[in-house]
């Protein structure tokens, strides 16, 4: 019996437990709030690159840069935390930024504008809705990378969306995605308080890995230190900030949770003078060659 085989025979469907999973540990919220997800980070756009600012997220810029490629596609591209400086890199000739949220678009087109980037294309797309040979017409053939980071909480059809990355390249294909490697116990113990509601199970990136191997596809895995800052003018605008993941306003009990949450966990520092609220975790990056492996 071939792996592929033993994989199936396990009979747990990893893709519907990765998209379930991730439903109950925010997307529903979203949703509820919103309307859509991409209603969802239209709205979220602005501070969400602002509390970006200052991270490691582009960590992988780097490695991709080895491989000295011509052609990017960046799947769920955001406001370009990949795309801008991929693009301004020597060797790439073009960048293909897949992203659904117009609100995230707008700002990687302004900043494009601003850097003198000329050498991204945008399509204002889900990954579900792109086509195959669209794709690679658009590039006149496959890309010698493909990167998706942070944005698998959000793509239906994992099957589906990881052969379609794995047939339009011809390099690497990299995913990047958080995990639950380094729990954080005191944010647990506070859930409740915050949230009014038991906290959720958060999904494994094992689930995808899984989706992998059942496609027959053998990834490689890393562990990444993630981090970001963002510089604030006091713990209360912090808290502020908090309300957007919550419905109506804030009570006095989970201002007062979510600031002893902060205490306790020292998230609030101080650097020259400035205060800036801080975050560390684990991501894990996922990646192979394309086609080097059969479906």
């Amino acid at each position: 019996m071939n792996s592929k085989n033993k994989i199936a025979n396990l009979n747990i469907e990893w893709a519907k437990t990765w998209e379930e999973g991730i439903l109950n540990a925010w997307s529903h919220q979203y949703i509820k709030k919103y309307g859509s997800i991409t209603e969802a980070w239209n709205h979220k756009a602005p501070e969400y690159v602002k509390t970006m600012e200052h991270s490691n997220r582009a960590q992988l810029v780097e490695r991709i840069k080895q491989h000295k490629p011509e052609t990017v596609l960046d799947v769920g591209a955001g406001a370009g935390i990949f795309a801008l400086p991929l693009a301004a890199t020597k060797s790439v000739k073009r960048v293909v930024a897949v992203e659904p949220s117009i609100g995230m678009l707008d700002i990687l087109r302004k900043k494009a504008m601003e850097y003198n980037l000329t050498n991204i294309e945008c399509i204002n797309k889900k990954w579900e809705d792109t086509a195959t040979d669209e794709l690679i017409a658009l590039n006149r053939g496959k890309y010698d990378v493909v990167i998706c980071s942070h944005a698998l909480y959000y793509i239906t059809g994992l099957h589906d969306a990881f052969i379609k990355m794995n047939d339009i390249c011809k390099g690497y294909v990299y995913l990047l995605i958080g995990t639950d490697a380094d729990k954080d116990k005191t944010y647990e113990r506070y859930y409740e308080r915050i949230y009014k509601k038991p906290m959720p199970l958060y999904p494994d990136y094992a689930c995808l890995y899984m989706v992998l191997r059942e496609l027959n596809i053998h990834p490689n895995i890393e562990m990444l230190d993630a981090y970001a800052k963002r510089y604030v003018n006091s713990v209360e605008e912090v808290i502020d900030l908090w309300k957007d993941n919550l419905d109506g306003e804030l009570s006095e009990d989970q201002r007062d949770a979510i600031r002893d949450y902060l205490a306790e966990s020292d998230m609030v520092k101080e650097e020259n003078g400035r205060l800036y609220w801080e975050w560390r975790a684990k991501d894990a990056l996922i990646y192979w060659r394309a086609g080097e492996w059969k479906y």
